[in-house]
């Protein structure tokens, strides 16, 4: 064998021999782990009884490769039992945004569609987008995933929110706003409580 005929740039190749590089991702991932757990304390001392009652304790999870790249997520309540989902994430996603996100399926999809629909306004103003998704675990915010509710009057909501087989209202924040990133992500969690309590 003559050597592998696989070869490094030489951008490639200084990172490859660059320790640092991952361990500087490594405590950046640790440091949004910490500020996620920040708002799972914040969520924690104002969730209402209901949640409490309805779902186990919140759970941060970490993962490497949503479409190539590391994110860190925290779900609560996070709910799935077969078609019956109920999720609020905050997500972190490396290179891309924070985001939080409202997602019901099922039996809660029954039960909330209707306070969504109301909402509509609500939504609009605080610059949330709507999930056109057919699949929903795509969670970017691209044409084909997310429409932005400020372009669709409120009968073109209404139409997505019950044709959907799922409802997902989701906003998404640049990751240059990590020193208000907690605070963000803990009201949104909060508005989204209040939209179905």
């Amino acid at each position: 064998m003559q050597g592998s005929k696989i070869r490094l740039s030489p951008a490639e190749a200084a990172l490859f021999c660059d320790a640092e590089t991952i361990l500087t991702k490594n405590r950046i991932l640790q440091k949004t782990a910490g500020l996620l757990a920040e708002v799972q304390e914040g969520l924690l001392t104002i969730a209402p009884a209901s949640i409490r009652e309805l779902s186990p304790s919140p759970k941060i999870s970490k993962g490497e490769n949503y479409l190539g790249l590391p994110y860190v997520i925290l779900d609560y309540p996070r709910i799935s039992k077969a078609e019956d989902l109920f999720f609020i994430r905050s997500m972190f996603w490396w290179g891309n945004f924070f985001s939080s996100t409202l997602q019901v399926s099922g039996s809660y999809k029954q039960a909330f569609a209707a306070q969504i629909i109301a909402a509509y306004d609500d939504l609009k103003e605080h610059n949330y987008a709507v999930g056109i998704n057919a699949n929903p675990w795509v969670h970017h915010f691209e044409a084909e995933n997310y429409r932005p509710i400020q372009q669709l009057s409120s009968k073109g909501f209404t139409e997505v929110i019950t044709q959907q087989p799922h409802i997902k209202i989701a906003a998404s924040w640049p990751l240059s706003k990590w020193d208000e990133a907690a605070i963000t992500l803990l009201n949104s969690w909060k508005f989204f409580v209040d939209l179905v309590a």
